[in-house]
Order: C-alpha cells, then sequence, then structure tokens
C-alpha cells in the first residue's frame, strides 16, 4: 500500500509550521521564561540551531527513504525490525502524549472564552480533525495553510504593538540563572520548536520529495524561531520573567500590558486558532508513523490500508484519534510533557545513528542524486551530541515514564513476532499438506 503525492512546498511548510506553533509558544515560552530569565531568547536560538541541524539530517534521509513513517522508517530500514518498531514506538508516544496536553489547552481556552465544557471541547476537536483527515491530506493542508496564515499575522501585530511599550531595564540581569538556566530552557525550547518532523512523517505524499522536504523543514523552523524571538522579546520586556515563568497563561499577560483587558480574550482566541493547527498536525503524524507500523507488521495489517477514494489511511487515523481521546481523558500535563522530551530525544538520537549508517552505505552516485548535508560528519556529530547532553535536564520522572511505554512496545512487539511466526508456521504446514 503506498500513499498518493499530493503535498507541495507551501502545504509542507504549513503543516511543519502549524506543529512548531501552538502549545509552546503560547504556554511552554513562559516555563522557559522562567528558567533562563530574559536570555531565554538566546535559549531559542540554541534550540533551533540544533532543530535546523536534525531537520537537514532528516531531509536526507528523507530523500533516500521518501515513505511514510519519518523516524521509524528510518530506524527500520537501517537498523532492523526490532530497533525500528521501538523507535517508532517512541515517537509515537511522544507524539499521543504532546497531543494530549494541546487538546486539553484547546478545551481549556475555549471554556474561558464561552463556557463550553472543555473535555468535551477537546474530544470534539480531535473527532472533527480525524474525520477532516480521513477525507483527504489535500483538504486538510488547505485548511492548515488557512491556519498558520492567521497565527502568522496576529504573532506580527502582537510584536509590532507590544514593541514601544518594552521597558528594558527588564533585561538586566540578562541571564539570572547563568548558563545552566540557558540550557535548561533550551530543552524546553527544543520542545516548543519540535514539529517540523511531521514533514518527513508525511514523505511518501510529498511531490519532488528530494527537494520539497528540505525546503519545507528550513522555512517552517526560521519562520517560528522569528515568531518566538518576536514574542519572548515583548513579553519579558513588558512583564519581569520570574513573574512569567509563575504565569500560566504568559502570552495573555503579556499582552494586557499593552492591549488592556480585552489583551486576554484576543490572545486566547488566537490559541484556539493555532492549537487547531497543532492538532490537526499531529494528528497526521500520529497516523503516519502508525500506518508505516501496520504495513510492516507491528500493528494489524489493517493499519496499513490506504483506502481508494480518499487515498488517506483511515484505520490509523481511527486508531491514532482514539488513543489521543484515551490520553486527553486520563494524562497529566506535567508528566506527558516530560516523557514527551525524553521519547524525543530518545528517537532523534537513533535517526541520527540511522544517518550515519544510511550515509555510509549510500555510494557516492546515489548521494549526487539526493539531498545531502553540507560539513559531514561534523554538523550531524554536533547535532547528536546536543541531544545526547539534552537528556540531563530531562529528570527522573520524564525517563521512568518514558522507560514504561518503551517495555509496553517491547511487548507488543514480541506478542506480534509469536502471532507472525505461527501465521507462516500454518501458512507453509497448509501447502506441505495441499502437496
Amino acid at each position: 500500500m503506498s500513499l498518493k503525492r499530493e503535498l507541495g512546498w507551501k502545504e509542507a511548510t504549513s503543516l511543519g509550521t502549524g506543529a512548531m506553533v501552538g502549545a509552546g509558544i503560547f504556554i511552554l515560552s513562559g516555563v522557559a521564561a522562567g528558567m533562563a530569565g530574559p536570555a531565554v531568547i538566546l535559549s531559542f536560538v540554541i534550540a533551533a540551531v540544533l532543530e535546523i541541524l536534525l531537520g537537514l539530517c532528516y531531509a536526507e534521509l528523507a530523500s533516500r527513504y521518501p515513505r511514510a513513517g519519518g523516524a521509524y522508517e528510518y530506524a527500520h530500514q537501517t537498523m532492523g525490525s526490532f530497533v525500528g518498531a521501538l523507535i517508532g514506538w517512541s515517537y509515537w508516544g511522544a507524539w499521543l502524549a504532546a497531543s494530549s496536553f494541546v487538546s486539553k489547552g484547546f478545551g481549556n481556552y475555549l471554556h474561558s472564552l464561552t463556557g463550553a465544557p472543555p473535555l468535551l471541547s477537546a474530544i470534539m476537536l480531535l473527532l472533527v480533525l480525524g474525520f477532516l483527515n480521513m477525507l483527504g491530506v489535500k483538504l486538510s493542508g488547505i485548511v492548515q495553510i488557512g491556519i498558520v496564515m492567521i497565527e502568522i499575522i496576529v504573532l506580527i501585530s502582537f510584536f509590532a504593538l507590544g514593541f514601544s511599550h518594552v521597558d528594558y531595564s527588564l533585561y538586566s540581569p540578562f541571564a539570572p540563572n547563568g548558563m545552566e538556566g540557558i540550557l535548561s530552557a533550551a530543552l524546553v525550547g527544543f520542545l516548543s520548536m519540535v514539529g517540523w518532523d511531521v514533514i518527513v512523517d508525511a514523505g511518501e505524499e510529498m511531490k519532488n520529495p528530494g527537494r520539497t522536504i528540505p525546503l519545507a523543514i528550513l522555512s517552517s523552523i526560521i519562520i517560528v524561531l522569528i515568531l518566538y524571538a518576536g514574542l519572548l522579546f515583548v513579553s519579558t520586556g513588558v512583564v519581569h520573567w520570574q513573574e512569567l515563568g509563575a504565569s500560566k497563561i504568559p502570552v495573555a499577560l503579556a499582552s494586557q500590558q499593552f492591549l488592556g483587558d480585552i489583551g486576554p480574550t484576543l490572545v486566547s482566541i488566537v490559541i484556539v486558532i493555532a492549537l487547531t493547527a497543532t492538532a490537526n498536525a499531529f494528528i497526521v503524524s500520529i497516523s503516519r508513523t502508525a500506518f508505516a507500523m501496520g504495513r510492516n507488521g507491528f500493528f494489524p495489517k489493517k493499519i496499513g490500508f490506504v483506502h481508494p477514494r480518499s487515498q488517506t489511511p483511515v484505520w490509523a487515523v481511527l486508531l491514532g484519534v482514539s488513543i489521543q481521546i484515551l490520553f486527553t481523558l486520563v494524562s497529566s500535563i506535567n508528566i506527558a510533557v516530560k516523557a514527551t522530551g525524553f521519547l524525543y530525544l530518545l528517537t532523534f538520537i537513533f535517526t541520527m545513528i540511522s544517518f550515519f549508517i544510511s550515509r555510509k552505505k549510500a555510494s557516492a552516485e546515489e548521494r549526487s542524486k539526493q539531498f545531502s548535508v553540507p560539513f559531514y560528519p561534523f554538523l550531524p556529530g554536533l547535532a547528536l551530541v546536543i541531544c545526547i547532553s539534552l537528556l540531563v535536564p530531562v529528570g527522573g520522572s520524564g525517563i521512568f515514564a518514558g522507560l514504561i511505554w518503551l517495555f509496553i512496545g517491547m511487548v507488543i512487539y514480541s506478542f506480534r513476532q509469536k502471532s507472525w511466526k505461527s501465521f507462516y508456521k500454518k501458512q507453509k504446514e497448509k501447502r506441505f499438506s495441499v502437496q
């Protein structure tokens, strides 16, 4: 089963930007400011550099293996089914955990605006977006472009209106918690800016993937870095960094300083729109990873089915949305954020190992026809070292939750392997008896 190539550069860039601009910029920016102070902008620059380094490596892998599944597909192709299954399961878990605080955030902000039940609103969002994704990725991509354009306009307006109200005395001291605070905030910034990888997850649906994927990854990261830097500059310039760090609604608090009481309402409207785009991108990534794992036997083969009319993996979408709803109902936001960090970093580390294996196997002729990361092996090696170093601030609870998720994946893999062996044994016995 294969998917239809319908997404161009604009759709791919909006998909990546929509996944990155959401819960992170509006919620986790306050957490990062509380760690690094005004130097939080530097933290996000460090995070963006890592994202770009990883993005370049992913782009090379995507041009070599232009199939759905992203990190799972790369690990599966280079390190075998067991490692591939665990990395796919880890990556899938990271997106599922992240989707729970995105959908909950949508429900909470919609409740503050309209009084609608937050949990019901979160579930309805997932159901509507799931149905939209089953109708076709092209329609989903068009909706994504519209939402992302609204986000960009509003965030640019936030910077333009707030710039004249900045109090530069609030930038001193610039790094109150030193380098430790900057690096801790860089991990939060890294998680806030993750999302461009949804582009490679949908690599099988990209037109001219060797050109479209690298351009879309770089475009989305640069766009989001500019938006984040502008928002953080204004936020830390109108509200003291400690107050931002203690606030659950940091952007709304900052907007109140120069827009008055209407500021939080306007920001809440934008957040509801932004989280819709984020949730939509998450569904695309979750379903395509499940589709790839279903196609290779980790999940039942039905999960790898593509509907002939809509050309979408309908059962993979249904599976993903069902578990997203379950996570939304039972998960804790704090544990979800920490587990997301560990599982994401683990996925990136093993993808970088896949990158080095893939580059070693590829011939010079193959590399000349595909996108290649410049300054090899320095840039990929730097990305791998930074990823490993960011495991330190994850903390014990995040690692523990992530290891439990990996253990569940190992059990499923073992069970599926026994099922397949039993199936092939019966088929062999059946053919033998017929002969």
